[in-house]
């Protein structure tokens, strides 16, 4: 169990509960709902045949957020570093995904902008701690 909180932790509790957040959404607002927050725009949320495949892939998203909060709760930190430092790929896909069929290039540009951002907290295991992560 994770024994000592402290901000450096934000980082992986934030990717932990935002790729649950499917978990939850989906079935109280309908797959449309979360697509359309994701970025694509309605004339691709409202095809009932995406939704298998957002489905599929929601799934996979929905893996890494529990096994992040695994990882941080048994106190795991470094795992938590490693998965952390896969952000930037997905905010790449997630970017290359908006930009080309989404509808909000604002949006798409945060989206690798801040995934960046906290790959880079893995990438210098902010989650472990300073001391901890150069012991590693």
């Amino acid at each position: 169990m994770a024994k000592h909180f402290y901000i450096g932790h934000i980082p992986a509790l934030y990717f932990a509960f935002a790729n649950c957040i499917g978990l939850i959404l989906a079935p109280l607002r309908g797959n449309r709902a979360v697509i359309e927050l994701y970025g694509l725009p309605t004339t691709i949320s409202e095809v009932t045949e995406t939704w298998p495949v957002w489905q599929a892939g929601q799934g996979r998203t929905i893996l890494l957020g529990l096994m992040m909060h695994y990882f941080y709760w048994r106190g795991q930190y470094a795992e938590c570093d490693a998965m952390l430092m896969g952000v930037a790929f997905l905010g790449l896909n997630d970017f290359l995904v908006i930009f080309n069929h989404g509808d909000n290039l604002p949006w798409a540009w945060s989206r690798i902008i801040f995934s960046v951002a906290f790959a880079s907290t893995g990438y210098f295991g902010l989650t472990q701690g300073r001391g901890r992560a150069k012991q590693a």
